[in-house]
């Protein structure tokens, strides 16, 4: 196995303690999972961009049993045609008020808010980054997302932010190591 294949990470105390306790985590999806652009064609169908590097991350998450659900504030057919590529994703799409929706989760997963880390980008996202464990934006999210956040991605939405937040959980518990070489073994 490669020599930098390993579960340390450099970050602040308080990130890395939070992130140690992540059981879920919860991503939103315009400008997180895709850069924020949305392609409009002359038909009237709209198409997002995504990063496969998010979607190996979240293919490492099913490997190690890491939960992960989306909450976002528009239904467009192409995320939810991208995450059914995942259906261990658990997804609430057209929700604009998200945060009963977080709690719902919470609950009925017996997963307390502080054991959820969610990257949002917009003010819609600032009642969840608010009350999880772990609040992550993009570093091209607004100032109030960006303010509310206990850690920053250096990625930006779209450009593989959700694979360094898996990244950074899956290493604070010590599961980045059995996730990749499971992925590899498979491949």
């Amino acid at each position: 196995m490669s020599k930098a294949l390993n579960n340390e990470i450099d970050l602040p105390e308080t990130v890395r303690r939070a992130a140690e306790r992540v059981e879920l985590i919860v991503m939103d999806v315009d400008g997180v999972l895709t850069d924020g652009h949305t392609y409009q064609l002359d038909g009237g169908e709209q198409f997002l961009c995504f990063d496969a590097q998010d979607g190996l991350a979240l293919t490492l998450c099913r490997l190690v049993g890491m939960r992960l659900a989306v909450i976002s504030g528009r239904d467009v057919p192409a995320a939810r045609i991208r995450m059914g590529r995942f259906p261990q994703v658990e997804l609430h799409m057209g929700v604009v008020q998200k945060s009963p929706v977080l709690r719902q989760m919470s609950e009925s997963l017996g997963i307390p808010l502080e054991n959820i880390a969610y990257i949002g980008d917009d003010l819609i996202d600032l009642p969840l980054l608010e009350i999880v464990g772990l609040p992550v934006s993009v570093p091209n999210a607004v100032p109030e997302a960006r303010a509310t956040a206990l850690y920053v991605t250096r990625s930006a939405g779209g450009h593989g932010a959700v694979r360094e937040l898996v990244t950074l959980v899956l290493k604070a518990r010590g599961l980045y190591v059995r996730a990749v070489e499971q992925y590899l073994e498979e491949h």
